[in-house]
């Protein structure tokens, strides 16, 4: 209980009599709190076997196909030959039967003139129409040639790709039966495609990014709502839809399934495109543990991981914190600092977390003025043995006293009190020859005054290192 007195003035007359006095106005302390706040909440680290790769299913070329269109005009003559590439067709007649040898493979080849047993003529249309039924047809400059064409027409192109193209050979051996009414040196400009794919396992906060032309990076953040490598490539391409300048590259994107599809705007016109992807990165759990005032009636609590650290008491918040850091600093689980007002605890690993509990109790005491609580008798000082009664002896004291602490050393701190006419008790427990073994509050009252008298402050009951000090030189 912490008492404050307000003055209040009574007074009244009767007669010549005027009576004044003053009245206490008691108040409390509020209740000390000890709060935990985790700042930083802890991330484990994503399965890293994620993967953003860009492949080029078709390369960009301005000039990679050649074609020769062969126009039949009227039915060639008997042994009239024609070469395409390096395929010789020779037209014949035929009787009987009709006899054509369609299969280019020993670059040769033959077509009847006429059909069926009647010998009826073929027409250009029908020549036009075999000749685009040829295979194995072939140019040594190219080598494997395609064939296709409609009516009257038959148009060889080359199968490959070529980075540049020439002409497919072609000879004329029927005195302009057959012509070559378009021949071209390659230019099919073919539109460049790249395929960037999105694979592995899906991990919040993932990053998969693409790099484009004038636009540079452009990266998607996996979120919580991303179940499958789908979104994340519709959530890629979003982002790439709505860049800077996306408008002005020289290809379009699009998604099929798990993969963004750049395709270039104009056949010929090639770009350069990359990409890439991050896995999460693990954070470090940071926890926060504030006490809001101090006070020596009441323990500080944390518990980290299951096992608690206590600290007894308090003289101030900032030597709570600072013996709790101390207290803590043999937990390997996490590292903590405080700033005199509140204690920071981070987990020593990122992405392994630690619980906590922060607690403040008030120290229970028995209703005899002793403490229900047992204070382990560790680094106690050795008193010299003296009967009751007699001069306080030359005890070293080595550990800090409050209020609840019992002990052989606090019988000796009650003896220098009285000794030094700080009085704990007039008669009776704990008057000179009486001390005992116990810090209740009388001995925390007559140490309030000890204190005050030799400049200590704060003056308020604790046995602390300056007390301690103070004894030492003052025997």
């Amino acid at each position: 209980m912490k008492l404050s007195y307000s003055r209040t003035h009574v007074s009244f007359v009767a007669g010549l009599l005027v009576l004044s006095f003053f009245i206490p106005a008691i108040t409390y302390a509020a209740t000390p709190t000890f709060t935990a706040a985790e700042t930083t909440a802890n991330v484990t680290a994503g399965t890293n076997d994620q993967s953003a790769s860009t492949a080029a299913t078709q390369a960009n070329v301005v000039e990679v196909k050649a074609s020769r269109t062969l126009t039949v005009g009227a039915l060639p003559g008997n042994t009239e030959t024609i070469t395409i590439g390096t395929c010789v067709v020779t037209y014949a007649s035929s009787t009987g039967a009709t006899n054509d040898e369609l299969n280019c493979t020993d670059n040769a080849a033959a077509i009847d003139r006429d059909t069926g047993a009647g010998n009826t003529a073929r027409t250009a249309s029908d020549i036009a129409g075999i000749m685009r039924t040829l295979t194995n047809v072939s140019d040594t400059g190219h080598g494997a040639l395609t064939v296709s064409g409609s009516g009257s027409t038959a148009t060889y192109t080359t199968t490959n790709t070529e980075a540049s193209a020439t002409a497919i050979t072609f000879t004329d051996g029927t005195a302009g039966d057959i012509t070559s009414t378009a021949s071209t040196t390659g230019v099919i400009p073919v539109a460049q495609i790249n395929t960037l794919t999105i694979s592995g396992t899906v991990d919040t906060t993932d990053v998969y990014t693409a790099t484009l032309p004038t636009v540079g990076a452009v990266s998607y953040t996996v979120t919580s709502s991303d179940t499958t490598t789908s979104h994340i490539a519709n959530g890629l391409r979003t982002a790439i839809l709505a860049s800077s300048g996306y408008a002005g590259q020289a290809f379009t994107a699009a998604t099929s399934t798990n993969t963004v599809v750049f395709t270039a705007k104009v056949a010929g016109t090639g770009f350069t495109q990359t990409s890439s992807a991050s896995n999460r990165q693990a954070v470090a759990q940071v926890v926060t543990f504030t006490p809001s005032e101090a006070s020596i009636d009441h323990n500080y609590d944390v518990t980290i991981n299951g096992t608690r650290y206590r600290n007894e008491g308090g003289t101030s918040v900032q030597a709570i914190v600072e013996n709790l850091v101390s207290r803590l600093s043999s937990v390997s689980a996490i590292s903590c600092t405080e700033n005199d007002v509140l204690m920071t605890c981070t987990a020593a690993t990122a992405g392994t977390s630690f619980t906590y509990v922060a607690e403040v109790n008030e120290v229970r005491r028995s209703s005899g003025g002793g403490s229900s609580r047992r204070t382990p008798k560790t680094n106690q000082p050795t008193p010299s043995a003296q009967a009751p009664g007699a001069a306080v002896s030359a005890t070293v004291f080595t550990r800090d006293l409050m209020t609840g602490m019992t002990g052989e050393d606090v019988r000796s701190l009650q003896q220098y009190l009285n000794a030094k006419g700080y009085t704990i008790a007039q008669s009776g427990v704990g008057s000179k020859g009486q001390e005992t073994t116990f810090f209740g509050a009388l001995t925390r009252a007559a140490m309030v005054r000890m204190q005050t008298s030799a400049g200590i402050t704060p003056a308020v009951g604790y046995f602390g290192p300056k007390t301690r000090a103070y004894i030492a030189a003052n025997p």
